[in-house]
């Protein structure tokens, strides 16, 4: 009984992270150009196979190019020049943000990146951005 008890553990943890199925992952932005110093919403879904929500958590960076510029920290997008810079931010299923982009910014072709975990997966998503000036 206890070896039958030990090779189920071991088929347990042997077991892959996309046995549990595939996590369903979604960025949304209110818009790919917005206005300096204006509201820009983005919301991140993530759902089970079945449609259940997900805990998970999210790393939010802006790329130029590849490269890293801007990261989530503190509450905030600050300045950030690595690949791994920025907070973990966690949430169940939906997480609804607002960010202003500054005048710098203004007319640079810009990603918006999350990095996004899941039930041991992960997903890169990202929208492109153009900054563009208040009429």
């Amino acid at each position: 009984m206890r070896t039958l008890g030990l090779v189920v553990l071991a088929l347990l943890l042997a077991t892959p992270a996309s046995a549990v199925g595939p996590i369903k992952a979604k960025l949304t932005t209110s818009t790919p150009t917005p206005l300096v110093d204006q509201p820009w919403r983005y919301t991140l879904t993530v759902k089970g196979a079945t449609g259940a929500p997900l805990r998970a958590r999210a790393k939010l960076q802006l790329l130029l190019g590849e490269t890293v510029v801007g990261c989530w920290r503190a509450g905030a997008m600050v300045q950030c020049f690595s690949q791994t810079a920025g907070d973990w931010v966690t949430f169940k299923g939906k997480r609804t943000g607002v960010l202003r982009f500054p005048a710098q910014s203004l007319g640079v072709k810009l990603t918006f990146q999350a990095i996004v975990k899941a039930q041991r997966q992960t997903r890169k998503l990202r929208a492109p951005v153009t900054v563009r000036p208040v009429p």
